[in-house]
């Protein structure tokens, strides 16, 4: 089976989200699968940061390989994005239209002029649904992307309309199912996050740069955007010295990077930027309680946390806010609503942490990404057979 991913970040990301680890375990399944994106334009030569550069490096070389997986990225002379022209509905519809060299040709040259499965992971998609012929398609809504301000706000248009058009809609998180329902009753699946086997791995050696003063360690692995609550973080920093609070991940968002700076004056605070994906467990395993201090707004509320599950896995208590998804799945959480909660719950954690290990690696073991993946073959199956059933064809 050909696999088609159509994406918007890069195949090697050192943090892999849910589409990287579906198209690892397709590949790892026997499938021929090719990642497609994100695409670059005339537009990013004027943000030459090592992330576009290593994109325009890719693009110049035509097919890259990464782990067995062929990885193109497309140039495009009409990117959505933002900026006045850019931001029009037009653009969002038809960028895979206007890429330099045509992408129909790059595609056959890939083999991939026809697949079985279009796997579309953005709305920019869209027009890729006419340019390849397909015999299943299917969107992942992982994001309320209207929430963040480097995307157009037309883009729920887009994004209702690829829900309209594929053949089956994958949603992460409750308020996703219920918004993509609004638009299409039939063939929208709620299928929540998972977590990798690596984080189960027990005995891992602690790391060089692991903090060790003594202290149980409070760690946040993740990127530092627009859904983190710096203030509550800081707060708890200055409050609980007896506590060592670890971060890792890359920051996005500017605005917290005074804060950030502010708290490594803290000598219970340690900021590590990011890691490989794999030594990530490592990290965990030595820390006392995993938090995720997001604020709660209508962003989050559609978020599935896949930091939630590896904290689990790897034996940790969680503190995170009362984030919708986080209450629905009913699993290991200490809630808290402000800031002197977040300590309290800190607290809380910490205390009952030793008896509920067991429990929360248990809970983890029922949310794997391959267990997912087994529930998209079934979906995938169940559509197939039942085109064969009506007569249907390739698109």
């Amino acid at each position: 089976m050909k696999v088609l991913f159509a994406e918007s970040h890069n195949l090697d990301r050192p943090d892999p989200l849910g589409s990287h680890q579906y198209i690892r375990l397709f590949s790892q399944t026997g499938h021929d699968c090719l990642w497609l994106g994100p695409a670059v334009s005339p537009l990013h030569i004027f943000k030459p940061d090592n992330l576009n550069r290593h994109r325009f490096r890719v693009w110049r070389e035509g097919v890259s390989e990464v782990d067995g997986i062929s990885w193109l990225v497309p140039l495009t002379l009409l990117f959505y994005y933002n900026l006045p022209l850019l931001r029009s509905l037009y653009a969002g519809r038809n960028q895979y239209r206007f890429c330099l060299p045509p992408l129909a040709g790059q595609l056959k040259r890939a083999g991939f002029d026809t697949v079985d499965l279009l796997w579309c992971a953005g709305p920019v998609a869209l027009s890729l649904l006419e340019l390849v012929p397909y015999r299943l398609s299917c969107y992942r809504l992982a994001d309320r992307l209207d929430q963040f301000r480097w995307i157009p706000p037309n883009v729920s248009e887009l994004q209702k309309e690829m829900i309209k058009r594929v053949d089956f809609v994958l949603a992460t998180s409750q308020a996703l199912w219920e918004w993509a329902r609004t638009v299409r009753k039939e063939d929208v699946y709620y299928l929540s996050n998972g977590v990798s086997e690596i984080f189960f791995h027990q005995n891992i050696v602690r790391p060089d740069d692991f903090p060790i003063d003594g202290r149980p360690v409070a760690i946040y692995v993740g990127t530092l955007d627009t859904r983190f609550d710096m203030e509550t973080l800081a707060h708890a920093v200055r409050t609980m010295p007896e506590i060592h609070f670890l971060m890792i991940g890359p920051l996005t968002f500017t605005e917290l990077e005074s804060g950030l700076q502010a708290l490594q004056e803290e000598d219970n605070f340690t900021w590590l930027g990011v890691k490989e994906y794999t030594a990530l467990p490592a990290y965990l395993q030595q820390s006392a309680v995993g938090i995720i201090p997001f604020h709660l707004n209508e962003l989050t509320e559609a978020v599935n946390p896949i930091k939630y599950y590896e904290y689990l896995a790897s034996g940790l208590p969680v503190v995170a806010p009362p984030m919708r998804e986080l209450i629905a799945m009913a699993g290991p959480l200490s809630s808290y609503r402000d800031r002197d909660g977040f300590c309290a719950a800190l607290k809380k954690a910490l205390a009952g942490r030793d008896e509920g290990r067991t429990g929360y690696v248990d809970f983890a073991k029922k949310h794997t990404w391959k267990s997912r993946f087994e529930e998209i073959m079934k979906i995938m199956e169940d559509k197939l057979v039942a085109s064969a059933d009506t007569g249907g064809g390739e698109e």
